[in-house]
């Protein structure tokens, strides 16, 4: 992703409302092992439920009723939510404010699924309103959509999608909220337990960037060779 996708990315409306919120909740908000214990069984669903969607969607080219598809049109959608609400959980945000976060979100993805239905609608037609039809939007159906082209799990798109690095920055603010309550609620010393997750925060994080470094260099070289 190129810095204009990265500047578009971030003025969608609903980044540009959950990213300023995200940053003011972990800076503010105070977390305990027993939030942290309650919430992250709602984020490492929310997790597996987009790994699990992005191995299987090919957006635009194709009608993804594969995987979760098959179950509920937007799973990604709902993984975001799932992390939502753990991470309100974890970080114990007043109720008034969790719910106004929540109904906030809801009311973004109702406009942005709106306008994406609309344009798979145009796309697929008929297809697409049977799909629609049969299949909801959010809450998931028991009941598997048989129809369509069917593909299976992929690697390779799941890296293509970049959905790993949501996974290792959530593992690396789940020991950052950790680690803030041990230091300013618990007022632990810096002990060896205290200095593994540090460090191990900052592989994480470091995975990352070595991961788009290697992605910069192999652009370059491909530049070169078309040259």
């Amino acid at each position: 992703m190129n810095i204009q996708d990265r500047l578009k990315r971030w003025f969608k409306l609903r980044f540009a409302i959950l990213y300023p919120l995200g940053v003011s909740a972990v800076l503010f908000a105070i977390p305990t092992d027993e939030s942290i214990r309650k919430g992250i069984g709602f984020i490492i669903t929310g997790l597996l439920i987009r790994i699990w969607a992005n191995g299987y969607a090919i957006k635009l080219e194709k009608l993804t009723t594969s995987g979760p598809y098959a179950f509920i049109r937007h799973p990604l959608y709902l993984g975001t939510i799932l992390l939502v609400i753990g991470f309100n959980i974890i970080l114990r945000i007043q109720y008034v404010i969790a719910i106004s976060l929540i109904v906030l979100i809801a009311i973004i993805y109702y406009i942005t699924i709106r306008k994406e239905e609309k344009m798979l609608t145009d796309k697929f037609r008929d297809v697409y309103i049977d799909y629609k039809r049969k299949v909801p939007a959010i809450l998931p159906t028991i009941f598997r959509y048989r129809e369509g082209e069917k593909w299976p799990f992929s690697f390779k798109r799941l890296i293509k999608s970049q959905e790993y690095k949501l996974f290792l920055w959530m593992i690396v603010l789940t020991i950052v909220f950790h680690l803030k309550d041990e230091f300013i609620i618990e007022r632990e010393s810096m002990d060896i337990k205290v200095w593994q997750l540090i460090i191990a925060a900052f592989a994480f994080g470091m995975l990352d960037l070595i991961g788009e470094f290697i992605k910069y260099k192999r652009k370059l070289n491909s530049n070169k060779l078309i040259r």
